[in-house]
């Protein structure tokens, strides 16, 4: 699998792509409040024309990483990635553009939203998706430290600041449904990968970067719902993932995948990572996420899926937590609008 390349930055500047691109220090990098990077997907990992929704997470995660590690003069990790939409799908060897800025800042915390954007040959720039990321800044130690406050400068500023802090009293709503859960996931479609983590995909400090995470949880998602539909899948929706501890290289991580929610063409696929040293029989979670797939036509629309139905008390709990999940979600979904100078 290739990894989109960071191919320019046209206004993050040569500090902002060195923190995004090779985890250099960014102890000494100026003080920014916004970053740019642009990326490629070179070659493609995916079967389909257009780079999975993983790839694209992982590239926001790195921008806004610079970004947040940029104004808390840090290193940073990431403590939770907001909900997107794919409302455009990003095709393959085609630049793209992500955008990110700080909007909140609460005692060691960063609050990020970012953007990616293509640049159309007919319609211009085109916005396929936005979401909100946090960072936790952290010392040497690995502990938080504080990070300068963001002080809004004008309306639109304001209203982002007030935004972003209203949105997490509904976090704190999603976190209570999910630890609610219960330990069996029922008897729907699933999929278990367990591996030893050896990437270099890490942040300064030697932790496992938030991008790589979001890969796993939707490649295991992915490929349980093409187990479920017998189908090639594409994610529409993803995100909304609260993480809940670091992993680092060698941890055996245990990524559990199961079909909870279907719609007339889309599959809701709860997706649990848990991790630790390869002894411990009890991992502990890390996140928790729940990603929206569909099957394309290959004609601009998605096929209709076979409704699922609970059998077990279990799968009616889980059925019922998940609706619950998707109406915490969609009720704070931030939809790409079109493009102005003032977004």
């Amino acid at each position: 699998m290739s990894l989109g390349a960071c191919d320019a930055s046209r206004s993050a500047g040569e500090w902002g792509r060195r923190a995004a691109c090779s985890g250099a220090s960014v102890m000494y990098m100026a003080r920014r409040s916004s970053i740019e990077l642009t990326f490629r997907e070179v070659n493609a990992s995916s079967r389909d024309v257009f780079v999975p929704g993983g790839v694209v997470v992982d590239w926001i995660d790195k921008t806004a990483y610079a970004c947040a590690a940029s104004w808390a003069r840090a290193a940073c990790v990431t403590s939770y990635v907001g909900n997107m939409h794919f409302t455009v799908p990003v095709p393959t060897d085609t630049p793209v553009t992500v955008q990110a800025r700080v909007v909140h800042t609460g005692r060691t915390s960063v609050h990020v939203q970012t953007r990616v954007l293509i640049d159309h040959p007919e319609t211009g720039w085109t916005v396929c998706t936005e979401c909100f990321m946090i960072y936790v800044a952290v010392g040497a130690d690995g502990e938080p430290v504080p990070v300068v406050s963001f002080e809004p400068q004008t309306e639109l500023e304001r209203c982002r600041d007030v935004d972003s802090a209203q949105r997490m009293v509904y976090r704190r709503q999603v976190e209570e449904v999910i630890q609610s859960l219960p330990l069996d996931l029922g008897t729907s479609e699933s999929l278990t990968l367990r591996f030893l983590v050896d990437t270099d995909q890490r942040y300064p400090d030697g932790k496992i970067r938030g991008g790589a995470v979001m890969k796993w949880i939707d490649k295991t998602a992915e490929i349980c719902a093409e187990r479920y539909c017998g189908y090639d899948v594409a994610t529409v929706l993803t995100g909304g993932v609260r993480f809940y501890r670091a992993i680092t290289v060698g941890d055996l991580v245990e990524v559990d995948a199961r079909l909870v929610l279907t719609g007339s063409k889309s599959m809701h696929v709860l997706v649990r990572v848990r991790g630790g040293h390869r002894w411990e029989k009890d991992p502990e979670l890390v996140a928790y996420g729940l990603p929206v797939m569909v099957a394309p036509d290959g004609e601009g629309s998605a096929r209709h899926i076979v409704p699922w139905e609970p059998i077990t008390d279990e799968d009616h709990a889980i059925a019922e937590k998940a609706r619950q999940l998707r109406d915490l979600r969609n009720a704070t979904l931030l939809v790409p609008g079109p493009l102005s100078m003032s977004n």
